[in-house]
């Protein structure tokens, strides 16, 4: 069984510091990123572990997750944040 109620929990807490650099920016662009984060979010949280298409559907959303941390990558201000997303899906793939 895949610990994705785990992965969604860090992920989750990531969105809660880019949300807080969105609002403290009063940055339009960086919420519609995090937005997108949510909607991954979803998909992750929608995952049955035990389904047979588990491992699938997480490749999915780890791709989704991926896009958007190059995005927060290439900003200074969720460079940091980016790097932690990504260390985060690296540990999911492993963990797949």
């Amino acid at each position: 069984m895949l610990p994705i109620a785990e992965f969604e929990k860090r992920f989750r807490a990531l969105l809660e510091e880019l949300d807080g650099v969105a609002e403290d920016a009063e940055d339009e662009d960086l919420e519609d990123m995090n937005a997108e984060l949510e909607d991954a979010l979803f998909m992750l949280s929608e995952i049955d572990p035990k389904s047979d298409e588990a491992a699938e559907e997480l490749a999915d959303a780890l791709e989704e997750f991926e896009a958007l941390r190059d995005d927060y990558a290439r900003r200074p201000d969720t460079k940091d944040i980016a790097d932690r997303l990504g260390m985060l899906i690296q540990m999911a793939r492993g963990n797949a």
